[in-house]
């Protein structure tokens, strides 16, 4: 009976040995270098006289005279980057994605090739570590491939021909870079085995969201083509009731953006400390990603842009300017490295989705209105009231811009506890330190929505960004703060904002980095985060807040608020007590810079108005165009903040509201519906003045995919009412649909936009 059981057992473990290999067929060669008796008594029993002799004829020819030369390697480029979706790259060098084989042709000048006496070593090194470990692979050609690392297999010969095709396959934690590629061929001579080695064309590899391997793996494919292949797309702007939004060319696929890419993850201060360090990381999209963070500004490091928020850019180009990606990361580049002015957020977060995008690293544009910048990273916004009802400055430099732009890349995390694989937040626009560098993430969605901010990554700044709370304090004139008297828990973090996939629509991500406002897991998200966060020593009169009166100001605009037009704002001061109460109202207008500064100074309005119990009083301002148009900078907003102070209780209410001015629809771009590839076409631009004044030094900027952009400044004034058409030849180097942007600029109106989709044709 033991026999008998030994040998079932036995049986058993050879079905196990031939199931795995018949699903794993590339380890058969090492198991067969394990075990060659089952090679030898398969040959014995199975193989016929005429086979081995054969074998045995090519083993026993003598030994070559000269040593296997390679005349050139084959990239195969089209199959080869039509199979690792890469054939959009304008580029001279073969761009594949790990965790996939590639094809070579390797082609000998001087005879064919002996697999008995000629061996052949792809030797890939990637960077300049000079054969560090872990970034020089030397991997001999055999007869199978192992997924998991490095290797090669012969897959067809051509002795015709004088050459062979062997595939290589890319781990899926390869290093993204430019990898330098040695082909070493040693072939057994009459006196001994000889070694020539032949540098070959480099290889880029990036990462790959097509394959389940590869931590940047995307399931879906709708959502790869928005995320990856797209290279335009739409970044949103403006506030959260009305929410704009501007196409933007990110241009990962033109000509030297790649190479641009793998330069900012060189350029980084911290990678020149440690180069061999730094490379090995850069298997890691969370890695790269905040690297890049740092590199597309430049405040600590020879970084792309530069940010300005102050609405003078004389001496550069307004953020508003630009179109796209490509212009500025072409001119950082030819300038060596010289900082581009200048950017704001949605330049700063445009750029990262491009270089992400050109990695291989899923990434898109996210907006956030009402966006908090929570400088003293306490979860809270912190406004100070003086006891004339005037904002005052006090200790904190918090705000909460109109809105944010910054970015999401998609990827698991190895590096964190399980449950914060998907979207991470990554932010280039430079606000705070982060290790004593500027920049922020990659910080998982997911912690942010639940105020998980232990988990680090910058998890706190951006929790606050979306969900901080906004509290209003009063000071007194010794400066000292005396009470609460406003706290808003739904005020910061609104419509958060993408486009969406496959489409021009928004999809709205409110609800991936936020509980509902008033929610039971909301509230516990914001106390989780508090719990976490620094102390200040103002709050410890939290439960100070003064009894709320049922006074209630609201503000609003009326009608199209468009530039060259005249504003009006209605203010309603409600009392729904049962008693009249007297307010001194007090009404200030100033244009706003969208980070929450103020730029310009239009108006004050005061009046003393009595409200009757349970009624509503209603003031109407009309601002003229004279009044507002010269003080208008970026995106073009107005602040109207209201305070009544109520005699009768010596309290006082206090609220803002951002009036956004339109900008007019005053371009038209003419062309043919299909343009020809490779050729100049013609591309008409008109602009009709919009405004009751003479527009000077207009400069119109021509961008698009696909083609060369032009900039076309206007010598003449333009009068009011008054039009001027431009014709521009463009010349357009792909084919498919392409996005024709404009953008107009003078002194007195900017960021004006239009665009066209065309089609190109051969």
């Amino acid at each position: 009976m033991g026999n008998t059981a030994a040998k079932q057992e036995e049986s058993s473990e050879k079905e196990d040995v031939v199931e795995y290999l018949d699903e794993h067929p590339i380890f058969l060669s090492d198991y067969i270098d394990r075990n060659p008796h089952l090679l030898d008594n398969y040959v014995v029993n199975n193989v016929d006289e005429a086979t081995v002799s054969n074998w045995l004829e090519k083993v026993q020819k003598p030994p070559p005279t000269e040593v296997l030369q390679t005349l050139r390697i084959d990239y195969l480029k089209e199959k080869n980057c039509t199979q690792h979706h890469t054939d959009k790259y304008m580029h001279k060098d073969l761009v594949i994605r790990r965790a996939d084989y590639f094809a070579l042709d390797l082609c000998f000048k001087n005879r064919t090739y002996r697999p008995a006496k000629d061996k052949i070593l792809l030797e890939f090194a990637v960077g300049n570590s000079k054969g560090a470990q872990g970034t020089l692979f030397r991997i001999p050609v055999k007869d199978s491939l192992q997924g998991s690392q490095w290797s090669c297999m012969i897959v067809n010969e051509n002795e015709t021909a004088k050459k062979i095709t062997v595939q290589v396959n890319v781990p899926p934690d390869a290093i993204i870079g430019r990898y330098k590629l040695t082909v070493e061929v040693t072939s057994i001579l009459a006196d001994g085995p000889k070694t020539e080695r032949k540098a070959k064309p480099d290889v880029i590899v990036i990462c790959n969201p097509f394959k389940p391997a590869d931590v940047c793996f995307m399931e879906k494919e709708t959502e790869r083509n928005e995320y990856v292949l797209s290279d335009t797309g739409i970044i949103y702007f403006g506030q959260y009731y009305r929410i704009g939004g501007k196409k933007w060319l990110f241009g990962q696929f033109e000509e030297g953006i790649l190479d641009i890419a793998l330069k900012l993850l060189r350029e980084d201060s911290r990678v020149k400390k440690n180069p061999v360090k730094s490379l090995k990381q850069r298997s890691s999209p969370a890695y790269c990603s905040r690297i890049l963070s740092a590199m597309v500004n430049c405040v600590d490091d020879k970084g792309v842009l530069y940010g300005r928020w102050d609405g003078e850019y004389s001496d550069g180009v307004r953020p508003t300017t630009w179109n796209g990606s490509v212009k500025i990361l072409k001119q950082w580049n030819e300038t060596k490295m010289q900082p581009v002015k200048y950017g704001q957020c949605w330049v700063f977060s445009g750029i990262l989705t491009t270089v992400l995008r050109a990695l291989g690293i899923p990434a898109r544009s996210v907006t956030n209105f009402q966006s908090a910048h929570d400088v003293e990273f306490n979860m809270t916004i912190d406004k100070f009231v003086d006891e004339n009802g005037d904002e005052a400055d006090f200790e904190t430099g918090d705000s909460i811009w109109n809105f944010h732009v910054w970015n999401e890349g998609y990827f698991r995390r190895p590096d964190l506890p399980k449950g914060y694989d998907g979207w991470q937040a990554v932010d280039a626009t430079p606000q705070e330190e982060s290790s004593g560098i500027y920049q922020c993430g990659p910080a998982p969605v997911k912690a942010i929505k639940n105020g998980e901010i232990f988990i680090g990554s910058d998890t706190n700044f951006l929790f606050g960004e979306v969900n901080a709370d906004r509290l209003t304090w009063k000071i007194n004139q010794d400066q000292e703060v005396e009470a609460l008297i406003k706290r808003e828990m739904r005020h910061v973090g609104r419509a958060i904002s993408t486009k969406a996939v496959g489409t021009n629509e928004r999809e709205d991500l409110t609800e991936h980095y936020k509980y509902p406002e008033d929610s039971v897991e909301e509230r516990a998200a914001f106390d989780r985060a508090y719990a976490h966060a620094k102390k200040t020593w103002y709050h410890e009169k939290l439960d100070t807040i003064e009894k709320e009166e049922d006074i209630k100001i609201n503000i609003k605009s009326v009608g199209d608020v468009v530039n060259g037009k005249t504003v009006t704002v209605v203010i309603e001061v409600k009392n729904d007590t049962t008693v009249d109460k007297t307010a001194a109202m007090s009404i200030v207008l100033k244009t706003m810079l969208h980070n929450d500064q103020q730029k310009a100074f239009l108006k004050r309005i005061k009046y003393e108005k009595q409200i009757k119990a349970g009624k509503a009083e209603t003031q109407s301002i009309e601002l003229p165009f004279s009044e507002y148009g010269r003080h208008l900078v970026d995106n073009a907003v107005i602040r109207v903040v209201t305070t009544a102070r109520v005699k009768e209780t010596d309290n006082f209410y206090v609220n803002s509201f951002d009036v956004q001015v339109e900008s007019p629809d005053c371009i038209a771009i003419e062309c043919d519906d299909q343009l020809k590839r490779s050729s100049y076409n013609n591309v008409k631009v008109t602009i009709k003045n919009p405004l009751p004044v003479t527009l000077t030094k207009a400069v119109f900027s021509l961008d698009g995919s696909g083609f060369s952009g032009k900039e076309i400044k206007i010598k003449d004034p333009i009068p009011p009412k008054e039009s001027y058409t431009y014709t521009a030849e463009v010349y357009v180097y792909r084919s498919g649909t392409v996005t024709l942007m404009v953008d107009f600029d003078a002194v007195e109106i900017m960021n004006i936009k239009a665009e066209k989709d065309v089609t190109v044709v051969e």
